[in-house]
């Protein structure tokens, strides 16, 4: 069935290049084309002939001949649509804009999108393929050398700063992708085509803005579940922020929501372009740590000692050695060791002493990971060391990093480490900071591994009751929810509330307070003023005149909560114009503001993610025990925050909620809750205000085939990913190349990455299960993907050599068509080979159209839903 093809082809594999401009940057574009390896055409349109060698001049696109699939445009923005419209008539598919944007870039891009052409820029720094010689930038002259590091960066003086560092004799490149402004071919495309590139091992992204968060954190998802990828944002601050919204023309809000978005799509997220390559190179190593003890095996004391300075500052534990561990060290120490961690061999070890250290460190079941430092001295030869530790530590299963102080006499040293795959640094605070970058790599590649459903597994809340609740108050011109109002919504989810009544007289209060029992508390429905612990009618009718309502205004009241071992805690959910709703945990009142001490995630969240979010060190000090009070009790908490997290999902109207608990050794109480709220669009998407779209728990079914066997179908998610590779093994040579139009018996990786790592917003893939024998098996599967705009899909199914003819083809694709209707797609085609007489069998009894295409073995099926 059918092969999607990644819409970055014609930029990255194109046959003839069409060079359009007459200015400095066509001749270095020119030059850098004609000067590489490429073994395409390039073509001259329209400029002043430079007579380069390879370059063919024409005074008109038309007179090329044969296809040319890429143009290359340095033109100023008014000859744009000219150039676009004679392009689209020679049938070019993309186009590299470099101009920067002018007034009516809209329109352009309307334009290109009416004429079938893709655009990458404007303001590109365009594209370099070092592995082909393919350099289609004018900003970088030098040649860069070939490696396994993509970058992409939303900057093109960050990456002409990255190709002039010094880095450049230890790495290598890939890919280099600049699509500037690009609102069309940009970070979406780009990362879906690095997931799958076979010379890629590594990603680093520089961001400042996202045009499309949904569609980014779906395709850099799907890229780190294949390869690392490493994400520098500029923009951390207020300030900072506004220029970078500036400059990139990307949507830009808070940070802390960008940092829980880079974390829930498996991404590390470095702070500066230095920790890009140190964390490049602790993640170049195929051993990763199973958790954060680092032992530290040195031949001197004082790196050791800034060593644990920086393992203090970055939350990484100093391993605590076994006694074993210990006596085997003994004899290699010098006298002064402390007998534990850090181990010093002093200034005279030998190579045999050192690695003999090492080794016995890598042993002990309380380290996770060996940093190994060397200094230089007329003693310790680096590279006499270096070569005599790859071949022994090689055979260690947990990552060693090398650091080999000095410059000129470890620089050889460092390079025979790097050769074998060992993360090797200068320094030792850059080593502990890598290994804190492989630390909180292997954390957010399990947050990415969790697909939580809008809606928890245990009681379902009202949601019906809540959304009538906001209606009515929406009807009435509100967009805010009174208390009780705001309370009841919180009762729908299942959150405990003190009860709140309203009362708009002194008489009604008493009555309100003599029902609910003292001490209550008053609060005003207007001025936020407060009354706590009121005792008596008479302290009740006493504070209703001091608040001083007007006329027909209403105060609120509600037992007065006083738990002397509690905690105040605060949680809210506020809208990110990038991300949608944020989820924040902190202490209640100011302190919060001040400090900046908030645990910050986005919904939808399970219980593995809430345990993340109460987990934050500042989080976990505030629920733990105190002087005096015990910790709090956390399950109770965290189903507080599962519950909100409801909230933020099913409720779109939403616009800010504020919740003060009360949580103590026992529960959590909410006793005060404030709710904006907010119309919705027309016809807008039950999760369209997310980013992250949460697993459809609603399409999972269980069917009955011909053969009277049952089977579940349901939404294929990330721990998937072996079944799906045993389905894939398990079909013929021919049903693989009929659904994959390739052969290969098994996906690679990063396919398979792709396969289960979804954004099921733009995209779905359900899955035939059933149980065999007592394991689980894959009996089918059938995916659809939007294209742009939303109304179209592609889809593919296949199902299991042995299950044909039973009808699970026919289920399967029933139950994808209905999906793919409910998310508003009207149109759905695919490909098939015209020799599938059994798949156009399908499709012909599912009543879709089949036609003639281009390729005459291929035909187009297509099918109004």
């Amino acid at each position: 069935m059918f092969s999607h093809e990644n819409p970055l082809l014609p930029l990255v594999k194109p046959g003839r290049i069409a060079v359009f401009g007459d200015d400095v940057l066509a001749g270095r574009l020119l030059q850098n084309l004609a000067g590489g390896s490429f073994s395409g055409k390039i073509h001259h349109i329209g400029g002043e002939p430079a007579l380069l060698e390879g370059v063919s001049y024409h005074g008109d696109l038309q007179d090329v001949r044969g296809q040319v699939s890429l143009a290359a445009v340095t033109s100023p923005a008014p000859e744009l649509p000219g150039i676009l419209t004679a392009c689209a008539r020679k049938g070019v598919r993309a186009a590299i804009l470099y101009a920067p944007p002018a007034a009516g870039e809209q329109d352009l891009a309307a334009l290109a999108a009416g004429l079938g052409i893709r655009l990458f820029g404007p303001n590109a720094f365009g594209c370099i393929l070092p592995h082909s010689g393919l350099n289609l930038s004018a900003l970088v002259h030098s040649a860069v050398p070939p490696g396994n590091l993509a970058l992409v960066s939303q900057s093109a003086s960050v990456c002409a700063n990255i190709l002039d560092w010094s880095h450049n004799d230890e790495f290598g490149f890939s890919a280099i992708f600049g699509p500037g402004l690009s609102a069309d071919l940009e970070l979406p495309e780009i990362l879906d085509y690095l997931s799958t590139d076979l010379k890629t091992e590594s990603i680093l992204l520089y961001l400042e803005g996202l045009h499309d968060s949904r569609r980014f954190l779906s395709a850099v998802r799907a890229a780190a579940a294949a390869k690392p990828v490493i994400a520098l944002k500029g923009g951390r601050y207020p300030a900072s922020a506004l220029a970078a919204a500036a400059h990139s023309g990307a949507a830009v809000d808070r940070d802390d929501a960008f940092d829980a978005a880079l974390r829930r799509a498996g991404v590390l997220r470095v702070r500066a372009i230095g920790d890009m390559f140190s964390a490049a190179r602790a993640l170049t190593t195929p051993k990763k740590p199973r958790g954060k003890r680092l032992a530290i095996v040195c031949n001197g004391g004082s790196p050791a000692v800034m060593s644990l300075d920086q393992a203090a500052q970055d939350g990484i534990a100093a391993a605590s050695l076994s006694a074993e561990t210990r006596q085997l060290l003994a004899p290699l120490a010098r006298a002064a060791w402390s007998a534990d961690n850090p181990v010093d061999l002093g200034f005279d070890v030998a190579p045999e002493q050192w690695l003999a250290a090492i080794t016995a460190c890598a042993a002990d079941p309380a380290v996770d990971a060996v940093l190994a430092i060397l200094t230089p001295n007329s003693i310790a030869e680096p590279l006499d060391y270096a070569r005599m530790a790859v071949e022994v530590l090689s055979r260690i299963d947990k990552p060693i990093l090398a650091c080999l102080l000095g410059e000129v006499r470890s620089r050889a040293a460092r390079a025979e480490f790097a050769r074998a795959r060992f993360p090797t640094f200068r320094t030792p605070e850059n080593a502990v900071a890598a290994f804190a970058f492989m630390v909180d790599w292997e954390r957010n590649q399990a947050l990415m591994q969790e697909t939580p459903a809008s809606l928890s597994s245990y009681i379902e809340p009202d949601r019906a009751q809540a959304q009538s609740i906001i209606e009515a108050a929406l009807q009435a011109t509100q967009r805010a929810l009174s208390l009780p109002e705001a309370k009841a919504v919180l009762a729908a989810f299942r959150i405990p509330v003190t009860p709140s009544e309203s009362a708009s007289t002194p008489t009604e209060a008493v009555a309100t307070a003599n029902r609910l029992g003292y001490p209550v508390a008053m609060r005003a429905g207007g001025d936020g003023q407060v009354r706590l612990g009121l005792r008596s009618a008479a302290e009740v009718a006493l504070a209703f005149r001091e608040m001083n309502p007007q006329a027909g205004a209403a105060v609120h009241l509600e037992p007065h909560v006083d738990r002397p071992q509690g905690r105040w805690l605060h949680i809210s959910i506020r809208l990110d114009r990038v991300f949608g709703p944020v989820i924040a945990l902190s202490e209640a009142g100011i302190a919060p503001e001040i400090y900046d001490a908030r645990s910050i995630a986005l919904p939808p969240l399970n219980p593995r993610l809430v345990q993340e979010m109460v987990g934050v060190p500042h989080v976990a000090r505030l629920l733990g025990p105190l002087r005096n009070k015990p910790a709090v009790a956390v399950a109770p908490l965290q189903e507080v925050l599962l519950r909100v997290s409801e909230m933020a999902s099913e409720l779109p109207w939403l616009q800010a909620l504020d919740i003060t608990l009360e949580a103590d050794q026992n529960d959590a109480l909410a006793v005060d809750a404030q709710i904006q709220i907010r119309p919705l669009p027309e016809g807008e998407d039950r999760y369209a205000h997310m980013a992250i779209y949460p697993y459809p728990s609603q399409l999972v079914k269980h069917v009955t085939l011909k053969d009277a066997s049952i089977c579940a179908i349901r939404p294929i998610r990330p721990d998937d990913a072996v079944l799906f590779q045993d389905f894939v093994r398990g079909l013929t040579a021919q049903s693989r190349y009929l659904r994959f139009f390739s052969a290969m018996r098994e996906l690679p990786q990063s396919s398979l990455a792709r396969f289960t790592q979804l954004d099921f917003g733009r995209e779905l893939t359900l899955v035939a299960t059933a149980q065999r024998n007592g394991k689980t098996r894959l009996l089918g599967e059938a995916n659809y993907s939007c294209l742009p705009g939303g109304k179209t899909c592609e889809f593919a199914v296949a199902i299991a050599d042995d299950l044909a003819g039973r009808g699970l083809g026919s289920r399967l694709m029933r139950c994808l068509m209905e999906a793919a209707r409910a998310q508003g797609v009207s149109i759905m085609r695919g490909q098939v080979l015209a020799d599938n007489e059994t798949m156009l069998g399908l499709m012909e009894a599912l009543d879709f159209v089949v036609k003639m295409t281009d390729e005459e073995r291929i035909l187009e099926v297509t099918r109004q839903l």
